[in-house]
């Protein structure tokens, strides 16, 4: 019987981004999503609980959070997120919060985005020591594309690209992508 994963999520072009991640733990096989996408942040946060329960009513076996930092307080948003959740009846979740975006644990592998925009080996792109200190991750993935090959970046077609490429020792130098590492090793 295939795992089933309830994703909460900003947009559904993170969601794509999960599975693909998902499918490097996991063959896509083994397991199946639902979602539920919030459009933002502010749904996102007043309607998780609930997204949550309808989640695991029907049939998810984990409850993943995926919210982005943005320029929050990581603490204080991950304090606000676990007492939506902490609501009587809410199933367990574990709530994930990408350092600023997403795109920044993508900005990990830049042979991934190479691949993935046909960029040649010898292109000149500047090495990213630490994605994660990188301010507005997708604005910054939007200008090395444009710069390393006239192209056009576009999250919500080329994220799920991007993340395919990526190798998952890559992923794993994100301090923000490690719970969600260690909580897919442990399924």
């Amino acid at each position: 019987m295939a795992t089933r994963f309830g994703i909460i999520a900003e947009d559904k072009s993170d969601v794509d981004v999960i599975k693909v991640l998902i499918e490097k733990y996991l063959h896509s096989s083994e397991f199946s999503v639902k979602q539920f996408v919030g459009q933002g942040c502010g749904k996102l946060k007043s309607k998780c609980q609930a997204w949550a329960v309808n989640l695991k009513k029907s049939g998810c076996d984990h409850i993943i959070i995926f919210h982005d930092l943005d320029r929050n307080n990581e603490s204080l948003l991950r304090a606000e997120l676990n007492n939506k959740l902490a609501a009587p009846g809410t199933p367990p979740a574990l709530v994930i919060i990408p350092t600023e975006e997403l795109e920044a644990w993508l900005l990990t592998d830049l042979d991934a985005i190479k691949i993935t925009f046909s960029i040649p080996a010898s292109g000149m792109i500047k090495k990213i020591p630490h994605a994660e200190s990188i301010k507005s991750p997708k604005e910054y993935l939007q200008k090395l594309v444009q710069q390393s090959c006239k192209k056009i970046y576009m999250n919500t077609a080329h994220n799920k690209k991007i993340a395919a490429n990526t190798r998952l020792e890559r992923l794993v130098t994100c301090k923000s992508y490690t719970p969600f590492d260690a909580y897919m090793k442990a399924i």
